[in-house]
Protein backbone atom coordinates (compact mmCIF):
# COMPACT_ATOMS: atom_id res chain seq x y z
CA UNK A 1 0.00 0.00 0.00
CA UNK A 2 2.97 2.31 0.64
CA UNK A 3 4.41 1.72 -2.38
CA UNK A 4 1.38 2.10 -4.36
CA UNK A 5 0.85 5.86 -2.51
CA UNK A 6 4.56 6.65 -3.45
CA UNK A 7 3.93 5.99 -6.89
CA UNK A 8 0.59 7.57 -7.20
CA UNK A 9 2.37 10.88 -5.60
CA UNK A 10 4.98 10.61 -8.54
CA UNK A 11 2.92 10.48 -10.91
CA UNK A 12 1.00 13.51 -10.09
CA UNK A 13 4.04 15.60 -9.71
CA UNK A 14 5.11 14.61 -12.90
CA UNK A 15 2.23 15.16 -14.44
CA UNK A 16 1.73 18.49 -12.85
CA UNK A 17 4.98 19.80 -14.02
CA UNK A 18 4.59 18.52 -17.65
CA UNK A 19 1.21 20.81 -17.65
CA UNK A 20 3.72 23.93 -15.73
CA UNK A 21 6.15 23.10 -18.70
CA UNK A 22 3.27 23.23 -21.40
CA UNK A 23 1.83 26.18 -20.27
CA UNK A 24 4.69 28.28 -20.08
CA UNK A 25 5.10 27.68 -23.00
CA UNK A 26 7.86 28.44 -25.85
CA UNK A 27 10.87 30.43 -24.56
CA UNK A 28 10.61 34.21 -26.14
CA UNK A 29 13.91 35.31 -28.46
CA UNK A 30 13.79 39.39 -28.72
CA UNK A 31 15.73 40.67 -31.66
CA UNK A 32 16.68 44.12 -32.66
CA UNK A 33 17.18 45.09 -36.09
CA UNK A 34 17.59 48.54 -37.75
CA UNK A 35 14.29 49.41 -39.74
CA UNK A 36 14.01 47.35 -42.93
CA UNK A 37 16.70 45.29 -41.76
CA UNK A 38 14.76 41.89 -43.14
CA UNK A 39 15.61 39.27 -40.31
CA UNK A 40 12.28 37.96 -40.61
CA UNK A 41 13.09 36.90 -43.50
CA UNK A 42 14.08 33.18 -42.17
CA UNK A 43 12.57 33.99 -38.85
CA UNK A 44 10.33 30.52 -39.36
CA UNK A 45 13.75 28.75 -40.47
CA UNK A 46 15.34 29.71 -37.06
CA UNK A 47 12.13 28.79 -35.36
CA UNK A 48 12.51 25.09 -36.61
CA UNK A 49 15.65 24.75 -35.75
CA UNK A 50 15.64 25.66 -32.13
CA UNK A 51 12.58 24.09 -30.97
CA UNK A 52 10.80 25.58 -28.09
CA UNK A 53 11.44 29.38 -29.10
CA UNK A 54 9.16 32.33 -30.03
CA UNK A 55 11.19 35.09 -32.47
CA UNK A 56 10.02 38.48 -31.91
CA UNK A 57 11.98 40.85 -33.97
CA UNK A 58 11.43 44.58 -33.21
CA UNK A 59 12.70 47.18 -35.83
CA UNK A 60 14.10 51.11 -34.74
CA UNK A 61 15.27 53.78 -36.89
CA UNK A 62 18.66 53.56 -37.58
CA UNK A 63 19.38 56.33 -34.79
CA UNK A 64 17.15 55.50 -32.31
CA UNK A 65 18.27 51.82 -32.39
CA UNK A 66 21.96 52.84 -31.42
CA UNK A 67 20.58 55.29 -28.63
CA UNK A 68 17.93 52.11 -27.36
CA UNK A 69 20.60 50.22 -27.24
CA UNK A 70 23.00 52.10 -25.35
CA UNK A 71 20.19 53.19 -22.75
CA UNK A 72 18.59 49.66 -22.15
CA UNK A 73 21.80 47.99 -21.70
CA UNK A 74 23.44 51.03 -19.61
CA UNK A 75 20.33 50.26 -17.11
CA UNK A 76 22.31 46.76 -16.17
CA UNK A 77 18.89 45.07 -16.43
CA UNK A 78 18.68 41.86 -18.55
CA UNK A 79 14.90 41.36 -17.85
CA UNK A 80 14.67 44.65 -20.59
CA UNK A 81 17.57 43.72 -22.63
CA UNK A 82 17.26 42.07 -26.15
CA UNK A 83 18.44 38.49 -26.45
CA UNK A 84 20.13 39.23 -30.36
CA UNK A 85 20.57 42.33 -31.44
CA UNK A 86 22.05 43.73 -34.98
CA UNK A 87 24.98 46.49 -34.20
CA UNK A 88 26.40 48.30 -37.42
CA UNK A 89 29.82 47.23 -37.90
CA UNK A 90 30.97 51.14 -36.88
CA UNK A 91 29.24 51.30 -33.16
CA UNK A 92 31.29 47.57 -31.87
CA UNK A 93 34.24 49.64 -30.69
CA UNK A 94 31.79 51.92 -28.51
CA UNK A 95 29.82 49.54 -27.47
CA UNK A 96 32.47 46.73 -26.84
CA UNK A 97 34.47 49.43 -24.76
CA UNK A 98 31.47 50.42 -23.02
CA UNK A 99 31.27 46.36 -21.68
CA UNK A 100 27.97 46.14 -23.39
CA UNK A 101 28.61 43.28 -25.74
CA UNK A 102 29.40 39.39 -24.93
CA UNK A 103 32.41 37.89 -25.86
CA UNK A 104 31.81 34.98 -28.20
CA UNK A 105 34.44 33.76 -29.36
CA UNK A 106 33.38 30.32 -28.20
CA UNK A 107 30.71 30.54 -30.01
CA UNK A 108 31.49 32.18 -33.56
CA UNK A 109 35.18 31.18 -33.55
CA UNK A 110 34.65 27.52 -35.43
CA UNK A 111 32.35 28.69 -37.88
CA UNK A 112 33.85 32.46 -38.82
CA UNK A 113 37.26 30.45 -40.41
CA UNK A 114 34.73 30.66 -43.39
CA UNK A 115 33.97 34.58 -43.08
CA UNK A 116 36.00 37.25 -45.71
CA UNK A 117 38.84 38.56 -44.06
CA UNK A 118 37.63 41.70 -43.50
CA UNK A 119 34.36 40.45 -41.73
CA UNK A 120 36.09 37.95 -39.98
CA UNK A 121 38.57 40.54 -38.53
CA UNK A 122 35.89 43.42 -38.03
CA UNK A 123 33.85 40.96 -36.38
CA UNK A 124 36.50 41.52 -33.15
CA UNK A 125 37.48 43.66 -30.97
CA UNK A 126 40.22 45.17 -31.12
CA UNK A 127 39.85 43.95 -35.32
CA UNK A 128 41.80 41.22 -36.03
CA UNK A 129 42.67 40.02 -31.96
CA UNK A 130 40.69 36.74 -32.48
CA UNK A 131 38.19 38.54 -29.61
CA UNK A 132 35.13 37.82 -31.15
CA UNK A 133 31.92 40.54 -30.14
CA UNK A 134 29.49 38.63 -32.53
CA UNK A 135 29.94 37.85 -36.27
CA UNK A 136 29.13 39.96 -39.62
CA UNK A 137 25.58 38.84 -41.19
CA UNK A 138 25.23 40.27 -44.29
CA UNK A 139 27.09 43.07 -46.36
CA UNK A 140 27.13 45.87 -49.14
CA UNK A 141 30.10 46.90 -51.90
CA UNK A 142 30.24 49.71 -53.86
CA UNK A 143 31.57 50.06 -57.78
CA UNK A 144 31.09 51.78 -60.70
CA UNK A 145 27.99 51.90 -62.50
CA UNK A 146 27.08 52.75 -65.87
CA UNK A 147 24.54 52.27 -68.55
CA UNK A 148 25.99 51.32 -71.59
CA UNK A 149 23.38 52.69 -74.25
CA UNK A 150 24.10 56.70 -72.68
CA UNK A 151 28.23 55.82 -72.99
CA UNK A 152 27.63 54.18 -76.34
CA UNK A 153 25.39 57.42 -77.36
CA UNK A 154 28.51 59.66 -76.10
CA UNK A 155 30.99 57.41 -77.61
CA UNK A 156 32.42 56.70 -74.74
CA UNK A 157 34.69 53.03 -74.37
CA UNK A 158 33.47 52.02 -70.99
CA UNK A 159 37.34 50.43 -70.22
CA UNK A 160 37.98 54.11 -70.54
CA UNK A 161 36.41 54.74 -66.90
CA UNK A 162 39.15 52.05 -65.70
CA UNK A 163 42.12 54.24 -65.11
CA UNK A 164 42.28 58.07 -63.55
CA UNK A 165 43.62 59.55 -66.66
CA UNK A 166 41.25 58.08 -69.03
CA UNK A 167 38.38 58.62 -66.90
CA UNK A 168 38.91 62.36 -66.55
CA UNK A 169 38.32 62.67 -70.38
CA UNK A 170 35.38 60.23 -70.48
CA UNK A 171 33.41 62.06 -68.05
CA UNK A 172 33.94 65.33 -69.45
CA UNK A 173 33.13 63.86 -72.57
CA UNK A 174 29.83 62.11 -71.47
CA UNK A 175 28.83 65.53 -69.67
CA UNK A 176 28.97 67.61 -72.73
CA UNK A 177 27.73 65.08 -74.91
CA UNK A 178 24.03 64.33 -72.63
CA UNK A 179 24.02 68.06 -70.56
CA UNK A 180 21.09 68.75 -73.52
CA UNK A 181 18.97 66.24 -72.19
CA UNK A 182 19.49 66.84 -68.42
CA UNK A 183 22.22 63.98 -67.90
CA UNK A 184 25.13 64.36 -65.95
CA UNK A 185 28.45 62.30 -67.10
CA UNK A 186 29.03 61.87 -63.32
CA UNK A 187 28.09 62.08 -60.01
CA UNK A 188 30.01 62.75 -57.36
CA UNK A 189 27.98 63.22 -54.05
CA UNK A 190 29.30 65.78 -50.99
CA UNK A 191 26.40 65.90 -48.97
CA UNK A 192 27.84 64.47 -45.97
CA UNK A 193 30.77 62.41 -44.00
CA UNK A 194 29.76 59.31 -45.90
CA UNK A 195 31.18 60.78 -49.00
CA UNK A 196 34.51 59.34 -48.16
CA UNK A 197 33.19 56.16 -47.99
CA UNK A 198 31.84 56.24 -51.28
CA UNK A 199 35.15 58.08 -53.10
CA UNK A 200 37.71 58.68 -50.86
CA UNK A 201 38.83 55.74 -48.79
CA UNK A 202 38.52 53.23 -51.57
CA UNK A 203 40.74 54.94 -53.76
CA UNK A 204 43.30 55.97 -51.09
CA UNK A 205 43.20 52.27 -49.97
CA UNK A 206 43.90 51.39 -54.15
CA UNK A 207 46.57 53.33 -53.98
CA UNK A 208 48.73 51.56 -51.02
CA UNK A 209 47.59 53.89 -48.20
CA UNK A 210 45.34 53.66 -44.47
CA UNK A 211 43.04 55.82 -42.84
CA UNK A 212 44.79 55.20 -39.27
CA UNK A 213 47.92 53.36 -38.62
CA UNK A 214 49.25 52.11 -35.16
CA UNK A 215 52.22 53.50 -33.33
CA UNK A 216 53.75 52.62 -30.35
CA UNK A 217 50.20 50.42 -29.40
CA UNK A 218 48.57 54.26 -30.89
CA UNK A 219 46.32 54.71 -33.31
CA UNK A 220 47.55 57.53 -35.53
CA UNK A 221 46.35 59.11 -38.89
CA UNK A 222 47.88 58.05 -42.29
CA UNK A 223 45.62 59.32 -44.79
CA UNK A 224 47.48 62.16 -45.41
CA UNK A 225 49.98 60.30 -47.14
CA UNK A 226 51.17 60.52 -50.73
CA UNK A 227 48.34 58.06 -51.46
CA UNK A 228 46.21 59.83 -49.77
CA UNK A 229 47.17 63.19 -51.32
CA UNK A 230 46.91 61.41 -55.31
CA UNK A 231 43.25 60.15 -53.81
CA UNK A 232 42.18 63.59 -53.25
CA UNK A 233 43.71 65.34 -56.15
CA UNK A 234 41.76 62.77 -58.58
CA UNK A 235 38.52 63.89 -56.81
CA UNK A 236 39.35 67.29 -57.46
CA UNK A 237 40.35 66.75 -61.06
CA UNK A 238 36.86 65.26 -61.76
CA UNK A 239 35.76 68.66 -60.88
CA UNK A 240 38.62 71.10 -62.07
CA UNK A 241 38.71 69.10 -65.51
CA UNK A 242 35.96 66.80 -65.63
CA UNK A 243 33.36 69.86 -65.23
CA UNK A 244 31.55 67.04 -62.67
CA UNK A 245 29.38 69.56 -60.58
CA UNK A 246 29.36 68.25 -56.67
CA UNK A 247 25.74 67.34 -55.40
CA UNK A 248 24.50 67.99 -52.20
CA UNK A 249 21.81 65.57 -51.66
CA UNK A 250 22.07 62.01 -51.73
CA UNK A 251 19.04 59.88 -53.54
CA UNK A 252 20.44 56.14 -52.64
CA UNK A 253 20.90 55.59 -55.85
CA UNK A 254 16.82 56.18 -57.10
CA UNK A 255 18.30 59.08 -59.43
CA UNK A 256 20.90 56.78 -60.87
CA UNK A 257 17.97 54.11 -61.50
CA UNK A 258 16.07 57.27 -63.24
CA UNK A 259 19.45 58.03 -65.50
CA UNK A 260 19.91 61.08 -64.25
CA UNK A 261 23.63 60.05 -64.26
CA UNK A 262 25.42 57.99 -67.22
CA UNK A 263 28.03 56.76 -64.27
CA UNK A 264 27.61 56.47 -60.12
CA UNK A 265 29.71 55.24 -57.77
CA UNK A 266 27.29 54.05 -55.56
CA UNK A 267 26.46 51.07 -53.26
CA UNK A 268 25.30 47.32 -55.00
CA UNK A 269 21.86 47.75 -53.45
CA UNK A 270 21.59 50.88 -56.69
CA UNK A 271 21.48 48.32 -59.33
CA UNK A 272 19.16 45.86 -57.34
CA UNK A 273 15.22 45.11 -57.27
CA UNK A 274 14.79 47.81 -54.60
CA UNK A 275 15.64 50.40 -57.50
CA UNK A 276 14.14 48.81 -60.78
CA UNK A 277 11.24 47.48 -59.37
CA UNK A 278 9.27 44.00 -61.05
CA UNK A 279 12.37 42.88 -62.68
CA UNK A 280 14.53 40.07 -62.38
CA UNK A 281 18.04 40.33 -61.50
CA UNK A 282 19.32 38.71 -65.73
CA UNK A 283 17.02 41.26 -66.55
CA UNK A 284 19.05 44.12 -64.61
CA UNK A 285 21.82 43.14 -65.95
CA UNK A 286 20.68 43.56 -69.54
CA UNK A 287 20.22 47.10 -68.54
CA UNK A 288 22.90 48.31 -66.74
CA UNK A 289 26.73 47.61 -66.58
CA UNK A 290 29.20 47.91 -63.13
CA UNK A 291 33.41 47.87 -62.68
CA UNK A 292 35.73 48.30 -60.65
CA UNK A 293 36.81 51.67 -58.85
CA UNK A 294 38.64 53.34 -61.30
CA UNK A 295 42.92 53.14 -60.50
CA UNK A 296 45.41 55.17 -60.89
CA UNK A 297 47.13 53.18 -63.55
CA UNK A 298 47.46 49.75 -64.52
CA UNK A 299 48.41 46.75 -61.90
CA UNK A 300 46.61 48.86 -59.06
CA UNK A 301 44.10 46.78 -57.21
CA UNK A 302 40.73 48.31 -57.21
CA UNK A 303 39.75 47.82 -53.75
CA UNK A 304 35.57 48.60 -52.22
CA UNK A 305 34.59 49.65 -48.86
CA UNK A 306 32.12 47.84 -47.44
CA UNK A 307 29.88 48.17 -44.45
CA UNK A 308 27.06 45.56 -42.37
CA UNK A 309 25.35 44.59 -39.41
CA UNK A 310 26.71 42.54 -36.99
CA UNK A 311 24.87 40.41 -34.96
CA UNK A 312 25.62 39.88 -31.49
CA UNK A 313 24.54 39.11 -27.92
CA UNK A 314 24.55 41.55 -24.98
CA UNK A 315 27.01 40.82 -22.13
CA UNK A 316 24.27 41.90 -19.62
CA UNK A 317 22.58 38.16 -20.20
CA UNK A 318 26.20 36.28 -20.31
CA UNK A 319 26.61 37.59 -16.70
CA UNK A 320 23.28 37.52 -15.06
CA UNK A 321 20.75 35.52 -17.52
CA UNK A 322 22.81 32.63 -18.52
CA UNK A 323 19.55 30.32 -19.29
CA UNK A 324 18.77 32.68 -21.71
CA UNK A 325 22.28 33.35 -22.56
CA UNK A 326 22.74 29.93 -23.55
CA UNK A 327 19.16 30.10 -25.92
CA UNK A 328 20.58 33.39 -27.16
CA UNK A 329 23.62 31.48 -28.71
CA UNK A 330 21.88 29.10 -29.57
CA UNK A 331 19.52 30.85 -31.54
CA UNK A 332 22.90 32.94 -32.99
CA UNK A 333 24.65 29.75 -34.26
CA UNK A 334 21.29 28.73 -36.62
CA UNK A 335 21.23 32.22 -37.71
CA UNK A 336 25.09 31.51 -39.25
CA UNK A 337 24.09 28.49 -40.55
CA UNK A 338 25.38 27.84 -44.34
CA UNK A 339 21.99 27.09 -45.42
CA UNK A 340 20.22 29.84 -43.63
CA UNK A 341 22.08 32.57 -44.34
CA UNK A 342 21.93 31.55 -48.08
CA UNK A 343 18.13 31.73 -47.72
CA UNK A 344 18.48 35.12 -46.14
CA UNK A 345 20.64 36.44 -48.68
CA UNK A 346 18.49 34.85 -51.82
CA UNK A 347 15.20 36.66 -49.86
CA UNK A 348 16.81 40.27 -49.50
CA UNK A 349 19.60 40.19 -52.24
CA UNK A 350 21.95 40.31 -49.64
CA UNK A 351 25.95 40.35 -50.71
CA UNK A 352 27.95 36.95 -49.43
CA UNK A 353 29.74 37.46 -46.59
CA UNK A 354 31.42 34.06 -46.42
CA UNK A 355 33.09 31.71 -48.74
CA UNK A 356 30.54 29.13 -48.74
CA UNK A 357 28.32 31.36 -50.24
CA UNK A 358 29.67 31.64 -53.32
CA UNK A 359 29.81 27.83 -53.87
CA UNK A 360 27.08 25.31 -54.57
CA UNK A 361 24.19 25.01 -53.86
CA UNK A 362 24.25 28.24 -52.55
CA UNK A 363 25.80 30.03 -55.42
CA UNK A 364 22.88 29.35 -58.22
CA UNK A 365 20.21 29.98 -55.59
CA UNK A 366 21.71 33.60 -54.28
CA UNK A 367 22.55 34.09 -57.90
CA UNK A 368 18.65 34.14 -59.34
CA UNK A 369 17.99 37.10 -57.06
CA UNK A 370 21.26 39.03 -57.05
CA UNK A 371 22.10 40.60 -59.97
CA UNK A 372 26.61 40.64 -60.72
CA UNK A 373 26.73 38.22 -58.53
CA UNK A 374 29.94 36.85 -59.47
CA UNK A 375 31.45 40.30 -59.46
CA UNK A 376 29.77 41.80 -56.31
CA UNK A 377 30.85 38.76 -54.40
CA UNK A 378 34.51 38.95 -55.89
CA UNK A 379 34.38 42.42 -54.12
CA UNK A 380 33.38 41.45 -50.78
CA UNK A 381 35.70 39.03 -50.39
CA UNK A 382 38.54 41.60 -51.25
CA UNK A 383 36.71 43.99 -49.35
CA UNK A 384 38.39 46.79 -46.94
CA UNK A 385 36.01 48.11 -43.91
CA UNK A 386 36.02 51.39 -41.72
CA UNK A 387 38.11 51.56 -38.34
CA UNK A 388 35.27 50.63 -35.57
CA UNK A 389 36.88 53.03 -33.14
CA UNK A 390 34.49 54.36 -30.29
CA UNK A 391 35.47 58.05 -31.97
CA UNK A 392 35.16 57.04 -35.71
CA UNK A 393 32.41 59.72 -36.32
CA UNK A 394 34.79 62.60 -35.41
CA UNK A 395 37.51 60.53 -37.48
CA UNK A 396 34.88 60.90 -40.88
CA UNK A 397 33.82 64.46 -39.54
CA UNK A 398 37.53 65.36 -40.18
CA UNK A 399 38.59 63.60 -43.19
CA UNK A 400 35.31 64.83 -45.06
CA UNK A 401 35.96 68.55 -43.66
CA UNK A 402 39.46 68.18 -45.95
CA UNK A 403 37.57 66.55 -49.02
CA UNK A 404 35.39 69.95 -48.90
CA UNK A 405 37.93 72.56 -48.39
CA UNK A 406 40.35 70.70 -51.45
CA UNK A 407 37.31 70.54 -53.78
CA UNK A 408 35.33 73.72 -52.76
CA UNK A 409 37.79 76.03 -51.37
CA UNK A 410 40.72 74.91 -53.70
CA UNK A 411 42.72 74.41 -50.59
CA UNK A 412 45.56 72.38 -51.48
CA UNK A 413 45.37 68.46 -51.15
CA UNK A 414 48.81 67.87 -48.78
CA UNK A 415 47.61 71.07 -46.27
CA UNK A 416 43.79 70.04 -46.40
CA UNK A 417 44.70 66.93 -44.89
CA UNK A 418 47.36 67.59 -42.70
CA UNK A 419 44.84 69.77 -41.15
CA UNK A 420 42.50 66.88 -40.46
CA UNK A 421 45.11 64.86 -39.73
CA UNK A 422 46.02 67.61 -36.19
CA UNK A 423 42.65 67.15 -35.75
CA UNK A 424 42.67 63.66 -35.85
CA UNK A 425 45.47 63.43 -33.16
CA UNK A 426 43.87 65.37 -30.67
CA UNK A 427 40.67 63.32 -31.19
CA UNK A 428 42.81 60.31 -30.81
CA UNK A 429 44.69 61.51 -28.12
CA UNK A 430 48.04 60.37 -29.80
Amino acid sequence: MHMVKRYLAWTLVAILGLSVVALAGPTVIKVWESEGYGLEAVEQTIESLVPGIDLQISQYPYNELRMKLSTTLATGDPSVAPDIVMVDSIWLGEFVEGSYLANLSDVVSKEATDWFPAFRDGSQWPAGSGKYYGIWYDTDVRATMYWPDLLQKAGVNPGDLLYWNTAIPAIKKLNDALASEGIGGFRLDMGGAYAADFFFYPLLWSEGGDILKTVNGKLEPAFNSEAGVRALQFLVDLVKKAGVEPQMQCFWGNDWAARKWAVYIHGNWATSESRFPNTTAQEREQKVAVLPYPVSEPGKVPVTLSGGWIMTIPAILQQKAPDRFAEACKVLQAYIRADVMAEYGSALARIPVRAALMAEPYKSQLAKNIEFFNFYSELASIARVRPAIPQWNQVADAVFEAMQKAIFQGVDPQKALDDAATKVRSILGS
